[in-house]
């Protein structure tokens, strides 16, 4: 996308924005990388259209909506009919005001639901710097694949670094706002996808690493979500995930309530809804066996699973006794078996997963909609 600066009479500037026509649809960086179709893996001609299925997607702002499955959390036709409104308020609003108009949209939020989100929106730099130093060095060249890149606060973030890093998510309603937020930050021409984790609407071995921060535990097929984070993956490069432990003995952080995790999941639905009316369908945590288990399982063989040090940031926006127990959180995950016991009840998890240099695997079928 062109930023061009037109000097106005009065000496102020004044930016005029050229959205990505339909014929940009390469993603464009040091490797070109291309869009491929997420139904039959055929790459796409101009205008996102697959020769071989015959499909045109419909978009908004240069983001193609590439999903062939329903998000578990809003239906897709909900989900663009918000994004609709968020498009037509595009212009006369910056980026702060397009994120409060999104939550005026969502009236089933409570004031401080907002508020906890807003500032997790806000003061997501020293989590997203935590974890590319996770993610560790040594890994092959090629673009970064932010999954799940919501409000964009990764990619803003990752971008300062000079990586090229593409970002996808199955909500085209956080798409504009990420949208709105990098053409602030002067960075327009990062490509932004709206898509399924569990159909990545990428050709195999495109990305150096892929990040997933409080994504998983979202996704409508976990094990499927990991195969495709495998297949896109080039050889040595790595998988990251920042997700809620199960097993937490502090409040799921979802919806702030205490013990759910400890439920049999039949009925944590119908608990939530009953201590805080919430809705609990779309999320699913699982604890540090859960995710052991996963991942032997998963094309990736395996992975590192570490309860992470709680970034300053976010200790100065608890209160006075949430922020000592989680002073004292950080001292124990500091030493060898504080780190165990976290494993088991600690908040959350940081996990890195790498792939090998064996064949890209398989997917089974899944139940397309058409958006």
């Amino acid at each position: 996308m062109a930023l061009l600066l037109e000097r106005e009479l009065a000496g102020a500037l004044k930016f005029v924005v050229t959205w990505p026509s339909a014929h940009s649809y390469r993603l464009h960086g040091p490797d070109m990388l291309d869009l491929a179709c997420p139904r039959c893996s055929t790459p796409l001609n101009e205008g996102w259209a697959c020769p071989s299925c015959n499909s045109s997607p419909r978009s908004l702002r240069g983001i193609p909506d590439l999903r062939v499955v329903e998000d578990a959390y809003l239906p897709n036709a909900d989900d663009w009919a918000i994004a609709l409104k968020l498009d037509a308020a595009y212009e006369r609003l910056d980026f702060r005001g397009l994120l409060d108009f999104y939550f005026d949209l969502c009236p089933d939020l409570t004031s401080a639901d907002r508020a906890r989100q807003v500032s997790h929106i806000l003061t997501a730099g020293p989590r997203a710097r935590g974890w590319v130093e996770a993610i560790g060095g040594g890994l092959p060249d090629g673009p970064w694949l932010d999954l799940g890149c919501g409000s964009g606060s990764f990619l803003s973030e990752d971008l300062k670094a000079g990586r090229e890093t593409v970002g996808i998510d199955v909500a085209m309603r956080w798409l504009l706002v990420a949208r709105k937020r990098l053409d602030e930050a002067g960075r327009g021409h990062v490509r932004l996808v709206c898509g399924n984790a569990e159909r990545l609407p990428f050709a195999d071995r495109s990305f150096g690493a892929v990040v997933a921060g409080d994504v998983i535990e979202h996704v409508a097929d976990q094990a499927a979500t990991l195969v495709e984070a495998h297949r896109c993956l080039k050889p040595t490069g790595r998988l990251f995930m920042a997700t809620p432990n199960r097993f937490s003995l502090t409040p799921e952080p979802h919806v702030g309530v205490w013990g759910v995790g400890f439920l049999p999941r039949r009925w944590m639905l119908g608990y939530v809804r009953w201590v805080r009316k919430m809705d609990f369908r779309a999320i699913r945590t699982l604890s540090y066996v859960g995710w052991t288990r996963a991942l032997r399982r998963s094309p990736f063989g395996g992975a590192s699973i570490v309860p992470p040090t709680l970034p300053g940031t976010d200790l100065a926006a608890m209160g006075g006794l949430k922020r000592r127990l989680a002073v004292g959180y950080n001292r124990l995950v500091a030493n060898r078996l504080g780190r165990a016991a976290m494993r088991a009840v600690g908040p959350l998890f940081h996990i890195v997963a790498t792939r090998d240099d064996g064949p890209p695997p398989t997917q089974p079928p899944l139940r397309e909609t058409t958006p």
